[in-house]
């Protein structure tokens, strides 16, 4: 199984829910105006093999057997796709942490969601 080709409707969700993040917790104050913006950013042509290896690399050190570990990793899923699709530079803003965990716990309580990102990040076992 090609983890990569199951990425696009995961990243979909993922956006539309960074889209959101992104403005509520710039209009409280908690993100810095400097943070990149979901809609000015494109992905460059070979994104998804950075991506790919990026995610190889966090994932594979995670055990996700457990519901703990999927959890897990599913938060290093949404850090490193944030990364690779705004940059490095996102990651540095105070509000970052508190959206990622706002934004992974979001993916996995919807179900279909939750089952897609699963079988990704089983697949960078």
């Amino acid at each position: 199984m090609d983890p990569i080709s199951h990425l696009d409707p995961v990243l979909e969700a993922l956006r539309r829910q960074l889209t959101q993040n992104i403005d509520r917790l710039r209009r409280s104050g908690q993100l810095g105006a400097s943070s990149a913006s979901a809609g000015t950013v494109e992905r460059a042509a070979g994104a998804a093999e950075d991506l790919e290896a990026a995610l190889r690399r966090k994932l594979s050190a995670i055990d996700k057997r457990t519901a703990e570990g999927r959890i897990r990793a599913t938060r290093a899923f949404v850090e490193t796709v944030l990364a690779a699709e705004f940059g490095e530079g996102l990651m540095t803003d105070p509000g970052v942490g508190d959206m990622i965990n706002e934004i992974s716990g979001a993916l996995r309580e919807d179900a279909v969601m939750r089952e897609r990102i699963d079988n990704i990040v089983l697949a960078f076992s």
